[in-house]
């Protein structure tokens, strides 16, 4: 376990920060990764440790982070307050699976996240290497209020126009017409509707398709049935896959 400082600390959205630590010189990972990071709470007893998914490019200099501040949450009201110099716990290397190497083949990559979930897929689209294995992606976020996706469309503005995502935002919270995103509704339901391919102009299928989830576990789940019926699974046992998923908490 070592300790990084904090380098700089920005509100996107009410209750959604971005985060961006000093990198140890040792300190490796793969897109679509996350590391533990964590903070002594009380003098004396151990440190509280999150898993936080790295938004920041594997050949980045910085590691950044997007946290959403959980009202009852335990350390992320904390992480999300500190001021730039402070420091936090990094513990152990960087772990995880939601990486698209997974689930070769396709020549549709699609990546679907809810709120913070954005943060693997941000690191995936900053990577050189990423955009030498897909050209066509498409990257969906589905938040409660606009205000939410303001992450996603800077990420893709500052992308070169040959690296850029087809963004597609749904919100689920807005009841003004005038602050829905390009769809409004929850992502599985989009899936099963078809408004959601419909959008993108492109259609999911286990021949062409591949999928990353990430985000609430009731997203997952209800995500996953969806695809499911369209042929899409996760790699199992040896068994090819089209699907990987990961929960974000």
């Amino acid at each position: 376990m070592q300790t990084i400082k904090l380098l700089s600390r920005r509100k996107a959205a009410p209750t959604l920060f971005v985060l961006e630590f000093e990198r140890p010189a040792d300190y490796s990972f793969r897109a679509g990764q996350f590391a533990r990071l964590g903070m002594e709470l009380e003098p004396g007893a151990a440190p509280v440790i999150r898993g936080y998914s790295i938004a920041s490019a594997p050949e980045a200099p910085t590691l950044e982070f997007f946290i959403t501040a959980v009202k009852d949450g335990k350390l992320s009201p904390k992480i999300t307050a500190l001021e730039p110099g402070q420091s936090v716990l990094l513990d152990g290397p960087a772990e995880g699976s939601l990486t698209p190497d997974r689930i070769p083949g396709g020549s549709t990559l699609w990546l679907l996240a809810t709120g913070s979930g954005l943060s693997p897929f941000a690191s995936m689209l900053r990577s050189e290497a990423f955009w030498a294995a897909w050209k066509d992606v498409v990257l969906v976020l589905s938040v409660r209020q606009i205000e939410e996706a303001v992450l996603a469309r800077e990420l893709v503005a500052a992308l070169p126009l040959e690296r850029r995502p087809k963004l597609i935002v749904t919100t689920t919270r807005e009841t003004d017409p005038a602050r829905f995103g390009d769809l409004t509704g929850r992502i599985p339901t989009l899936i099963a509707s078809g408004a959601l391919e419909a959008a993108a102009e492109r259609q999911i299928t286990p021949e062409e398709s591949r999928v990353l989830l990430c985000g609430n576990p009731d997203f997952i789940a209800a995500a996953r049935a969806e695809l499911k019926l369209r042929g899409l699974v996760s790699p199992r046992f040896g068994k090819p896959g089209q699907l990987v998923v990961e929960n974000f908490w």
